[in-house]
């Protein structure tokens, strides 16, 4: 999968991989300046939250669960974006693929300068300390051309009282 410059992809609070947009040079320079781009650079990346437990499901539920939100975020409109966000649970040999989730790039909800996931958790069955990260990427249609974000984890691995 190609990483495009359109993209750069961070989580919240930090920038874990910057792609900025730099325009192609050819190998002559001249005095002429560059013809004025047609359309403005974009400047799109992914946010990813560090695991938590949904307070409002617990609050209004009795339900713990551990939770992870992830954006698409584009100075310019994106279409028929695909952001897939999965939750892991860190195990003593490797990590766990807990869920799971991508969105419809059919769905209209798919399309504008932000693309959200927030509904992505996973159900704790008992309260064993249990540590979890988050992992998101995406592809989207930017300005005629398919662009895609590489994948990136949330800043931290936290440690929640949520076994399963």
């Amino acid at each position: 999968m190609k990483l495009n410059s359109y993209f750069k992809i961070t989580s919240i609070g930090a920038l874990s991989a910057v792609f900025l947009i730099s325009p192609f040079s050819n190998a002559s320079h001249s005095a002429t300046p560059a013809p004025f781009p047609r359309y403005p650079k974009a400047t799109c990346r992914i946010e990813i939250d560090d695991a938590h437990i949904s307070t409002s499901l617990l609050r209004n539920n009795g339900i713990r669960v551990v939770k992870v939100n992830a954006k698409s975020i584009c100075n310019v409109r994106q279409e028929r974006v695909s952001l897939t966000l999965e939750i892991y649970k860190v195990g003593r040999f490797s990590n766990y693929l807990m869920h799971r989730s991508r969105t419809n790039p059919n769905s209209s909800k798919s399309a504008g300068l932000v693309v959200k996931i927030q509904d992505l958790k996973v159900l704790c069955i008992n309260s064993k300390a249990s540590s979890y990260f988050g992992v998101a990427f995406a592809k989207a249609f930017i300005q005629g051309k398919w662009q895609y974000a590489g994948k990136t984890r949330s800043l931290n691995v936290v440690k929640l009282n949520c076994g399963n």
